[in-house]
């Protein structure tokens, strides 16, 4: 693509760096939601290759720490932040959220991007990140999700499960609930069908035309195209949408006042 380490850009690598539905426009709207400032830092739960935290990062100055339980994803991405000089903030790690190693109330608000489909037990990860939050602080999630009166009999590969034992779709109403359980109130909820429409037009309409230089299959496997269009064909079916949630650990000046 004629770019080195020395002229490589952001907005060149949007292809594989922000593999959620909507793409880096999604990004872009959804991180509105949120209170970035050059003074805050953020949790970015199951990070990938750090795409929306290097985003985040250069447009708000804000810092990001990053989880991810894929290596490889970890290890290009640090690669890629020491490329476009954020290695000072943005501070990627693969481990769990489950086992983040942070403190009680360490960070200034998290998002989750298209990670909840592959944790089983989400009680058990929106008591995690509340514990991690500071009080008053955001917790953003969107996530793939199953309508409630969808069949749930979906086909495999998809972008996040080779099989159906690894792929825990829910549906917003049990995200909703599971995090009023964790101790968040819900600020905003829905199905994003706003974002979902005009991605997935562009995908289908892009299906067979010639390959781009960095496209998804470099992330996402030999089987990519597979995944896509499995997954274009369970959203055309209306089995599987993305929805966002949008969460607030109480403020312990609320609390006291209350």
């Amino acid at each position: 693509m004629g770019f080195n380490p020395d002229t490589l850009t952001a907005d060149a690598l949007t292809p594989v760096e922000e593999f959620h539905i909507g793409g880096r426009g999604a990004t872009e709207a959804l991180l509105e939601l949120l209170a970035l400032t050059e003074d805050s830092h953020f949790l970015d739960i199951g990070c990938g290759t750090g795409g929306t935290a290097r985003f985040a990062a250069a447009k708000y100055g804000c810092k990001v720490t990053g989880v991810d339980l894929s290596a490889n994803y970890v290890e290009v991405g640090k690669t890629v932040s020491h490329w476009l000089g954020l290695t000072s903030k943005v501070h990627l790690e693969c481990r769990s959220i489950l086992d983040s190693g942070l403190e009680d109330g360490a960070m200034d608000g998290a998002w989750m991007f298209h990670a909840g489909m592959n944790i089983p037990g989400k009680e058990s990860l929106f008591a995690e990140v509340h514990r991690i939050l500071k009080p008053g602080s955001a917790f953003l999630v969107y996530d793939v999700m199953r309508p409630a009166e969808a069949d749930a009999t979906l086909t495999y590969p998809l972008p996040w499960a080779s099989s159906e034992d690894i792929s825990h779709l829910e549906t917003l109403d049990t995200y909703v609930t599971g995090l009023e359980a964790a101790g968040f109130a819900i600020e905003a909820q829905g199905i994003r069908l706003d974002i979902a429409d005009s991605f997935f037009d562009k995908v289908e309409a892009a299906e067979g035309a010639a390959g781009a230089p960095l496209h998804l299959g470099i992330v996402m496997g030999a089987d990519a195209r597979e995944k896509t269009a499995n997954l274009l064909a369970a959203y055309r079916r209306g089995q599987v949408a993305p929805g966002m949630v949008l969460a607030r650990k109480a403020d312990d000046n609320m609390e006291t006042s209350q």
